[in-house]
């Protein structure tokens, strides 16, 4: 399940940034399941950096990632098409303009799975709780351990006429918890950016309506999320990886001077071969307050 709603807060040059994921919206309930990030992001005074005209950005972001199978409640894990696990990372960001229509960007992301990621205890305190429901078994979860992710983005953006813009991007990262890489590509209607490159909110912001249709494609090398660890067998379920990946993505959005609200549907590919279903949509929605 996978549903999305984002809160940030901007001081001057800082932001403040609350992310959840869920797919409730459709009623699914299986493979990426739900997520909470926190997100602090920084303009850096471009006359700190040797004189030059273009910005540079920082953010740092907490975050935890759940995952399980579509028979969630079964306590017979031959029948599961993907296997319970969490990620909880903390990462940092470098973003740096290169011009007015194009940002490099660097990361860093540390991280654990298993238990310490807590995911087992939050997903079923919140299934008890809020939509009292049974505790999910979470039987042979992706087992514990440390991970690092390093990440390089290239980001850029094509006026094709005043109401019309064609963004794109191109990701790679490589580390112990996934490895891939990836291009982006949609066109953005309107005046407000529906999606900012680089998820970077201080950069390209206007007042305004827009709507946002595009695609990503995705190799992905290696998924511990799916297939445990690279390098040792560590896990009770090692499911065949679906290398190339799609999602299709369309959203809409409003931005006034205090507000910007966004809208954006997903439909993702399978991440490993065995999952029955081919697709998993997602709804996304986005709540941003600026304060200048």
């Amino acid at each position: 399940m996978l549903f999305f709603f984002e809160i940030t807060k901007c001081f001057s040059q800082e932001s403040f940034s609350l992310r959840v994921d869920n797919d409730l919206y459709f009623l699914d309930d299986h493979y990426y399941s739900s997520g909470i990030f926190f997100k602090y992001g920084k303009v850096i005074n471009e006359n700190e950096i040797e004189n030059e005209n273009f910005k540079v950005y920082k953010f740092w972001e907490l975050g935890q990632k759940i995952y399980n199978p579509s028979e969630r409640f079964s306590l017979n894990t031959s029948e599961y098409d993907y296997p319970y696990g969490g990620w909880l990372y903390i990462k940092f960001l470098k973003q740096k303009e290169l011009n007015q229509k194009a940002i490099i960007q660097w990361g860093v992301q540390l991280g654990t799975t298993g238990e310490a990621s807590l995911a087992h205890w939050l997903q079923n305190k919140y299934h008890k709780v809020f939509l009292n429901i049974s505790e999910m078994p979470w039987i042979d979860q992706v087992p514990q351990s440390l991970h690092l992710n390093l990440m390089i983005d290239f980001f850029r953006s094509f006026n094709i006429d005043s109401a019309l813009k064609l963004n794109s991007q191109i990701y790679s990262k490589v580390g112990t918890q996934k490895t891939g890489i990836g291009i982006r590509s949609g066109l953005v209607f309107g005046d407000s950016n529906v999606l900012p490159i680089g998820a970077n909110y201080f950069y390209d912001k206007k007042k305004g309506d827009g709507l946002y249709i595009g695609v990503k494609t995705d190799y992905i090398i290696h998924d511990y999320m799916v297939q445990g660890s690279a390098f040792r067998n560590n896990t009770p379920f090692n499911l065949p990886l679906e290398s190339f990946r799609y999602t299709i993505e369309t959203g809409f959005s409003y931005h006034n001077n205090k507000w910007k609200f966004l809208v954006m549907y997903n439909q993702l590919s399978r991440d490993n071969s065995i999952q029955p279903k081919k697709s998993h949509r997602i709804l996304k929605f986005t709540i941003t307050y600026f304060i200048n």
